[in-house]
């Protein structure tokens, strides 16, 4: 019996390996082999080839001729690409925010803005990355525009993908000063100041951008 409802099949399953890609739980550059994730998945080629044709579409999965499917490898032009797609996308993004976030979503922002870690913890990337996360898509929700929000959190789960990676977590802002430049996006969203949000967002977004190229270098991974 399959593990997924049929209903949503082919979605559920292009949600649980686009989790695993993203989380590097299967790794940039491994080969994918179909007759053991169907195995696995409980699940026919057919409905996994579909979800693979999904992930090629999205990037994260590569079709070779003769060689099959492999996850996609991170490069650093693909690291600069959602940098500058994330700059360009979400400081208008919090841009709008200042002019439709209501005090509920404003309040949730600021719960949510708290990165909550060490980073000498042992699941200290997992946290820090899930926090993270939820600070940003909390201003992308309050804008009600779905295809906008969409766009952020792909380009942010690509983001962070180099720290599942096995990155030295260190490279990235601190969850002290990470906590900081959040809550100062709030405090001009609530001003209802759009051109501070966007500036201070394109700001955060970019200030690990340099130290995160380095580490990748550091592990050798092409250009």
């Amino acid at each position: 019996m399959s593990t997924f409802k049929p209903a949503s099949l082919t979605d559920q399953i292009y949600r649980e390996l686009q989790r695993r890609i993203l989380r590097c739980e299967l790794a940039p550059g491994e080969r994918l082999v179909e007759k053991a994730l169907c195995e696995e998945l409980a699940v026919s080629r057919a409905s996994l080839r579909e979800v693979l044709n999904r992930l090629a579409q999205d990037k994260l999965v590569t079709l070779k001729p003769n060689c099959g499917f492999s996850v996609t490898p991170i490069t650093i032009e693909s690291f600069r690409n959602v940098c500058e797609l994330r700059r360009v996308v979400e400081s208008q993004v919090a841009a709008l925010a200042a002019e439709r976030a209501t005090a509920a979503d404003i309040a949730h922002m600021r719960r949510v803005a708290v990165v909550d870690c060490a980073f000498d913890d042992k699941d200290a990337f997992a946290v820090y990355c899930e926090n993270n996360r939820a600070f940003h898509q909390s201003i992308a929700e309050c804008i009600d525009n779905l295809l906008l929000e969409d766009i952020v959190l792909a380009a942010l789960d690509k983001d962070q993908q180099p720290i599942y990676y096995g990155i030295d977590i260190s490279v990235c802002t601190s969850p002290l000063d990470v906590t900081a430049e959040h809550l100062a996006v709030v405090d001009a969203i609530e001003a209802r100041d759009p051109a501070r949000a966007r500036d201070l967002m394109a700001q955060h977004i970019g200030k690990k951008e340099d130290r995160i190229l380095e580490a990748l270098k550091d592990k050798d991974i092409p250009a």
